[in-house]
């Protein structure tokens, strides 16, 4: 199985879980099954998402300049953490973290399955 076909399905049981959850603490507090059904979707997929957002706003470098203050920081007040001879530049931890990277789009295709069958649920929930 492809790397990308098995992050989704990873994500997509993460969501199951996600919503199984919600459903179980919804069903304790005797809602109707259908709501409960459409928040746990909903809340699964706000989840996947919202951290897949980050994650892509991540994977284009929009934190590359925070982490490497941090690194340095924590380098220049505790040299024990130093790596090597040298000191890493802005370049060269921009080009290690960009190859370190993984792709957001498995767990952003998982919330979006996980948002239509909400609002499917909204649209069945909503008729009864």
């Amino acid at each position: 199985m492809k790397e990308k076909q098995r992050d989704f399905l990873i994500y997509l049981a993460v969501g199951a879980v996600i919503a199984a959850a919600v459903f179980a603490l919804n069903m304790s507090r005797d809602y109707e099954v259908t709501r409960c059904v459409c928040d746990g979707l909903f809340v699964a997929a706000a989840m996947l998402l919202g951290i897949g957002g980050i994650r892509g706003v991540r994977n284009r470098g929009a934190f590359d300049v925070t982490g490497y203050g941090i690194k340095t920081a924590l380098e220049t007040a505790l040299p024990i953490l130093r790596h090597g001879n040298g000191k890493e530049t802005m370049g060269d931890y921009r080009q290690r973290k960009a190859a370190e990277r993984k792709s957001a789009r498995g767990m952003l295709l998982a919330g979006a399955v996980y948002l239509v069958l909400s609002l499917a649920a909204l649209a069945v929930y909503s008729l009864a």
